[in-house]
């Protein structure tokens, strides 16, 4: 899946995200358990894993 990240929801499920498409993510609120991760146009998906874990995996896809 080149470009492509896997990442699990907080609630469960399993979501793919094209890395080339993020525009930023941020601390999803209520902790550090979870990050949003922003496409264009303001839509976001939130994933477990903190910040710093988050951008690691996005910046190494």
């Amino acid at each position: 899946m080149n470009g492509y990240v896997q990442f699990g929801t907080p609630d469960g499920d399993s979501v793919s995200i094209n890395a080339d498409r993020v525009n930023f993510v941020r601390r999803y609120r209520g902790g550090n358990d979870a990050s949003a991760v922003n496409f264009e146009k303001g839509n976001y998906v939130v994933v477990k894993g903190s910040l710093d874990e988050v951008t690691k995996v996005l910046a190494g896809a």
